[in-house]
């Protein structure tokens, strides 16, 4: 038979550093009252005797109970949002926070916020991509749960961290155009996306204010079918074009099948420029010009933010506007 290890308590902490048990108490929740060579002691006491706070105990001397809450809200398709969990999970944990991650669709919005509650989570990180939403009606459903969208919502005054939409699609129109393209076709996210709404928007007003008229559009949800259907009904009308945007680097495996289908080289016949930068883009035939967006410092930042809001409840709320890049390889040409 195997026996149990004896389970290391604070007490044993406070023996082996030669400190009371409620400056051992102080050290782990962080209490600046310590002074620096007693806080190193308990530490050290801390790592030798390999001791794991109770997290019970832990909750009621705090209040926390330092577990945060993914709310993913009425989205279709994931993508690559796998590896968003799993980026926004180790920034919470190097912070000393667990992450629940939870679904609901806007319908059931309050419950969720009321289970979130009900579990004693912190705070909440919101992913939801289609939510139209005022701030006051976001504020009445949380009920005085700390968020952060992670999201790009530039009418919200509330916290969020996003891409810039905007910016990001200015940016790629006008590298089209800077190669000499002026018939320029697109195929966004779907406008019941927030992103599609703003993306599409954008490539519109870009190619007015260079006195451009825009080519042929089509919105898409983000899968390779439903963007090789778009690119099929804009080839079907005939319209011009010698450049394509497109909402995403997973959509455009659907663009190019498209493209090849209808007899069109690319980028000798069209040019195809996409977003996101995913691991795939470098691969495709040929490989993607796209905006590169860094999602896995989104992810950090829209964790700490909210940690930010829970260590500091008086901070003023803003947004953490964050700029893309722009990664140029093969499947775009000069004319």
């Amino acid at each position: 038979m195997v026996l149990k290890k004896k389970k290391v308590t604070i007490r044993d902490v406070a023996q082996q550093a030669g400190v009371s048990y409620q400056t051992v108490s102080r050290v782990l929740n962080e209490s600046d009252t310590v002074a620096r060579s007693t806080r190193k002691r308990v530490l050290q006491a801390v790592h030798d005797l390999d001791y794991t706070p109770n997290k019970v105990a832990k909750m009621l001397t705090t209040n926390r109970s330092y577990t945060l809450e993914l709310l993913v809200v009425d989205v279709l398709h994931g993508g690559r949002f796998a590896d968003s969990i799993k980026n926004m999970a180790y920034a919470a944990r190097d912070a000393g926070y667990g992450l629940l991650v939870t679904t609901a669709d806007v319908e059931n919005l309050e419950l969720a916020f009321n289970n979130a509650a009900a579990r004693l989570t912190d705070g909440v990180i919101m992913y939801a991509p289609t939510l139209r939403i005022t701030d006051e009606q976001l504020l009445a459903l949380s009920d005085g749960m700390p968020i952060v969208r992670r999201d790009y919502v530039p009418d919200s005054r509330l916290a969020w961290v996003g891409f810039d939409q905007v910016y990001a699609t200015r940016m790629a129109v006008e590298y089209l155009i800077e190669l000499g393209h002026r018939r320029i076709a697109a195929i966004p996210p779907s406008e019941r996306l927030i992103n599609g709404f703003w993306r599409r928007t954008a490539w519109e007003a870009t190619l007015r204010q260079h006195g451009l008229e825009p080519g042929p559009v089509d919105g898409a949800e983000y899968t390779m079918r439903s963007a090789y259907d778009a690119a099929c009904r804009i080839l079907a009308t005939g319209e011009p074009f010698t450049a394509i945007l497109v909402g995403s680097d997973t959509m455009t495996l659907g663009v190019l099948r498209a493209l090849r289908e209808h007899g069109c080289r690319v980028p000798d016949d069209i040019s195809v420029l996409s977003f996101d930068n995913a691991e795939l883009s470098a691969y495709t035939d040929p490989p993607l010009s796209t905006i590169h967006f860094k999602f896995a410092q989104q992810d950090a930042m829209a964790v700490k933010y909210l940690v930010d809001l829970l260590n500091n409840p008086e901070m003023e709320l803003h947004q953490r506007i964050l700029l893309p890049d722009l990664v140029i390889r093969e499947s775009t040409r000069k004319l």
